[in-house]
Formats: structure tokens, C-alpha cells, sequence
């Protein structure tokens, strides 16, 4: 599945009435070429609703206008980049996040200006009782946590002391997880100290330009018991994805699917098949439709193509 699909799914579901805009330049210095997608999320944000994240496109770096009815005087927001690189989304792609919290005055915010690069750093302080020299860290790739895919562990990195700084992380957006290594085999094990950083707009961070988050990401491994969840503890898969005739959509809780217009076309129970009808049994035409998990007052939402 493309992750521009994704993008222009999460537009057309903004709302139409702009209450306020964000604007600036996005530069990069590189050779890939792509669509760029620009993004704000609001400060302290813990699940990406694409239904209504303000987003937009641009074909080449240069500058670019976000509106929305969410961008509000009084708000803080945290606005980032992507370059798509064949019309799909990975990690080492160009990507960006305006280093500093943006706030609206009189419903806009100028010089938003957002630098892409390739990879990024991150480092910060790991605050654990015991040997500090078990301390690692595993970087996870997290584009499935858009795409209904699983987010997959992309490098786990040996760090042995309190204060960290790991370079060269290729760009995109990731999940992190400080770790003791208590049985010394360079892996975390289920049971071992843990724990996930949570920052500006919950556990994801974006890797690339900015440099925000080279010494912010602090985490503090708790000692006894591990309660930390894998990532994709609240998450869909979607398979196959696109589909034709059926596709099975794995999620905890109900799963309601609404059409490009936010309008609700099914619901069905997670870990079943939706066979690309309405709750009439009438076959949807090929399109895009979003499917949203929810759970316990969380939820969770990706992309279906159905392609006939």
C-alpha cells in the first residue's frame, strides 16, 4: 500500500471550515526527488487520527500552507516532513521536524521552515537502578503504525552508559525502547528491564532533519516486574492490502470502515474478514476506506484500497 494514498485519505477528511494556517519552507539538499508531505500534530498527542490531522502536499521543496479547523490560537503544535520516494514511504527516506513548538497568533504561524535529511540522531539520559553498562537500545521502524502494517524492529544498538547519543539513525518515523540487558545475549528479552520513550506527541519520534530530538529523549528503566508492551499492543493489520474481494483486518475490539466521506459503511468484530460490503450486504465500488480499531476509549486507524 502507497503511503501517498494515506496522505490524501487523512485531507479529504479534514474538515472544510479553516479556523487557522501554518506556513513555511521546506528545504533539502539531497538528489532524491518525491512528493512531500507536511504534517502538524497537536502537542501531547498520543494516537495519530489521520481523519484529522492537518496535512499537505508539495511536489518539490519549496514552500508550503497547512489549514485546518484543529490549527486554533492557544494550541501548540509540532509540525514535520516526508519525502515519498516512489510513492511509497521508508525508513531512510528524507524526512524533517520543525525543531521548536509552533504557536498560532491570530490564526496563523509564519517561518515554519522544515529541513529533510536521510538520517537523524537521537540521545538523551537513561535513568536505571542498575549496572548501567546492560543499557541498549532498540529503534523501531514505525510506517506500519499508518499503514496497518506491524512495526518492525530496525536496529538495536548497545549504549552501556547513562548518557547516550546515537548517530546516524536512518530517517523516518520510530518508536524507542531502553532496555537492561541482563543476560548479556544483545536482545531484549520479555521479563528484562524496559521501557518506551514518550515525548511531544506520544512514543513516536521522527528521525531526520531538525534535530529535536539529539538530547530530549529521556527514559527511565523501572527495575522488578517488566510491564512494557511490545509496540502494536493497539494496532491494525490489514492482509492482503490492496484488495480486490476480501481483505482480513487483525485488530482488538470492533472495527467500523467508513468511506472517503467519513460516512460509516460497516462495522465488524477484529480478526474478521470484510468482504468490501456495506452493513446491507451491497458491494463498495473500488475506492479508499478507512477502518478504525477501537478499545477501551483508544483507537487506531489505517488505510484499506479496494481495487476490483
Amino acid at each position: 500500500m502507497n503511503f501517498r494514498t494515506l496522505i490524501l485519505v487523512a485531507l479529504l477528511a479534514v474538515g472544510v471550515i479553516y479556523a487557522g494556517s501554518i506556513s513555511g519552507t521546506v528545504s533539502y539538499s539531497g538528489t532524491e526527488t518525491g512528493m512531500i508531505v507536511v504534517a502538524c500534530l497537536e502537542e501531547g498527542t498520543s494516537e495519530i487520527d489521520l481523519m484529522s490531522t492537518p496535512a499537505t502536499t508539495i511536489d518539490v521543496p519549496g514552500a508550503y500552507t497547512i489549514t485546518g479547523d484543529t490549527l486554533v490560537d492557544g494550541m501548540n503544535y509540532w509540525c514535520m516532513s516526508l519525502m515519498l520516494i516512489g510513492m511509497s514511504a521508508e525508513s531512510g527516506n528524507p524526512a524533517g521536524i520543525h525543531p521548536s513548538v509552533v504557536n498560532l497568533i491570530d490564526g496563523s504561524a509564519t517561518g515554519v521552515d522544515i529541513t529533510l535529511a536521510t538520517s537523524g540522531n537521537i540521545g538523551g539520559t537513561i535513568t536505571y537502578s542498575g549496572d548501567p553498562l546492560d543499557i541498549c537500545i532498540n529503534v523501531y521502524d514505525a510506517y506500519g503504525d499508518f499503514t496497518g502494517d506491524t512495526i518492525v524492529l530496525e536496529e538495536t544498538y548497545y549504549v552501556g552508559t547513562a548518557d547516550y547519543s546515537i548517530t546516524d539513525i536512518p530517517s523516518g518515523p520510530k518508536m524507542i525502547q531502553a532496555f537492561a540487558d541482563t543476560n548479556d545475549n544483545d536482545i531484549w528479552d520479555a521479563g528484562e528491564p524496559s521501557a518506551y520513550y514518550s515525548g511531544p506527541f506520544g512514543e513516536m519520534v521522527l528521525i531526520g532533519g531538525g534535530g529535536l530530538f539529539d538530547d530530549i529523549v529521556d527514559i527511565t528503566i523501572t527495575t522488578g516486574i517488566d510491564e512494557s508492551a511490545k509496540p502494536n499492543e493497539m494496532a491494525i493489520r490489514v492482509v492482503p492490502n490492496p484488495f480486490n474481494a476480501s481483505c482480513r483486518i487483525d485488530a482488538p475490539g470492533r472495527v467500523d470502515i467508513f468511506d472517503m466521506n467519513g460516512h460509516l459503511v460497516n462495522s465488524i468484530e477484529g480478526g474478521s474478514v470484510w468482504n468490501g460490503t456495506d452493513e446491507a450486504g451491497n458491494h463498495m465500488p473500488t475506492g479508499l476506506y478507512l477502518a478504525r480499531a477501537s478499545l477501551d476509549g483508544r483507537s487506531k486507524t489505517a488505510v484499506l484500497v479496494l481495487a476490483k
